[in-house]
């Protein structure tokens, strides 16, 4: 996947390294010249310095055959520009701005051009939040800024759930059992199947269902 990251502070910089791990062809843009000649050094990959709001430095770093824009300065209104000008000008399929201030997302939202937000306080929240109130629930995968995830949970002995069936959970809205692990053994569960002891339960729930599935699943904690 060829992908323009705008933006090589230590956020960008991460993510560049990591993609090129990940074998995708990855161009950089960024305005600070030290940093610029950091990069050429550290990674294997395309770095134009210049300004990422500006068309003639996206056309040098051929914005049009990316299939995405991840837009990572310091400034909210740079990152909103560049996703614009990557989405209209250069049609860019997918266009990612990172926000430092939360009452920008909606904003961005309204004026368009930006697939996705990312806000580094709503990802550190939720993380928090993982950790704080639910320690017996492992997230094993996380969408939308942490507004969704995909959760393990195990049957214990004085879990309420044991030896119920799924049709009698009265699971929370917004929230879905995926799978359970018995052994060796898959079960995709139905209405008639019954939890036991020892199950490892994947569930998909929404942040503000979260605790409710893991209170109905596993029980409250003291």
């Amino acid at each position: 996947m060829q992908i323009v990251i705008i933006g090589a502070g230590e956020v960008g910089h991460s993510l560049a390294e990591a993609l090129l791990k990940d074998k995708h062809q990855v161009t950089i843009i960024e305005r600070a010249q030290a940093r610029c000649d950091g990069l050429v050094k550290l990674l294997n990959t395309i770095v134009i310095r210049g300004d990422g709001t500006n068309i003639s430095t996206l056309a040098d770093a051929e914005v049009d055959k990316a299939e995405i824009l991840i837009a990572l300065t310091r400034r909210d209104q740079d990152n909103l520009i560049a996703c614009q000008l990557a989405s209209r000008k250069f049609n860019v399929p997918r266009t990612i701005a990172r926000v430092t201030r939360r009452q920008n997302k909606e904003l961005f939202a309204k004026l368009g051009g930006v697939s996705q937000t990312v806000c580094t306080t709503d990802i550190i929240s939720a993380i928090v939040e993982d950790e704080v109130s639910t320690k017996d629930v492992v997230t094993r995968l996380s969408f939308n800024e942490g507004k969704a995830a995909i959760l393990e949970m195990q049957i214990k002995e004085n879990s309420p759930a044991k030896d119920k069936c799924v049709t009698d959970l009265n699971l929370p809205e917004d929230s879905v059992l995926i799978s359970i692990f018995r052994g060796k053994e898959v079960i995709f569960p139905r209405g008639e199947t019954s939890l036991k002891v020892g199950d490892k339960v994947i569930a998909m729930a929404t942040r503000e269902n979260k605790i409710l599935l893991r209170n109905l699943l596993v029980g409250e904690t003291s």
